[in-house]
């Protein structure tokens, strides 16, 4: 996963704030970083920012419903990009 632009970084915050769960940000080195935690959310957007091709992180979440808010988030992406 990646952020491309700040409409991608505002519309992804506010889903992570719609969340109520664990929402885990993961690297290809084994990195983890709680997304729902103030400290590590910037250092996991950091990532998310910074990354490309296979080195993207992937995003794991806790609950059927925080699942369903990044489907959404991922839907609105795709839509505004097509």
């Amino acid at each position: 996963m990646k952020i491309r632009n700040n409409e991608e970084l505002k519309l992804f915050e506010e889903t992570l704030d719609r969340c109520d769960a664990s929402v885990l940000l993961v690297t290809q080195q084994g990195e983890q970083y709680d997304l729902t935690d103030p400290a590590q959310r910037y250092l996991g957007i950091a990532e998310l920012l910074s990354k490309s091709g296979y080195e993207e992180p992937e995003l794991f979440t806790s609950c059927a419903k925080d699942e369903m808010a990044f489907f959404d988030y991922f839907n609105t992406i795709e839509k505004k990009s097509a």
